[in-house]
């Protein structure tokens, strides 16, 4: 499995703001190899607004097809004016490759 994080700096008091942009169905939904996607917003930050937005995919290969894809293009282009918009700051985006997974154990495993 391969996971991507789009670590985002938000100005104080204005997360909601992106977290609303994933609050419906889009295209990735759609994209093979696609598992999942997480909106998470960071606790106890002070100097600003912390949202990271998780992808889960099959592996690289899914999440570059869909980076080059047309629903990516959709999906991340700018406002009106080209701009990213004012309550973004800035973003870090981290690659990871999942080597071990666990799950819970069931009281009969137990």
């Amino acid at each position: 499995m391969y996971i991507v994080t789009n670590k985002t700096f938000i100005q104080k008091g204005e997360a909601h703001k992106l977290i609303e942009r994933f609050n419906k169905v889009g295209k990735i939904e759609q994209m093979e190899g696609f598992l999942g996607l997480e909106v998470l917003e960071t606790q106890k930050v002070k100097e600003h607004d912390e949202v990271c937005i998780v992808t889960r995919w099959t592996d690289e290969a899914a999440f570059k097809a869909w980076m080059k894809s047309d629903a990516f293009k959709q999906a991340h282009s700018k406002d009106g004016e080209g701009q990213r918009p004012a309550f973004i700051i800035g973003n870090e985006i981290i690659f990871q490759e999942v080597k071990v997974v666990r799950h819970p154990m069931t009281t009969a495993a137990m």
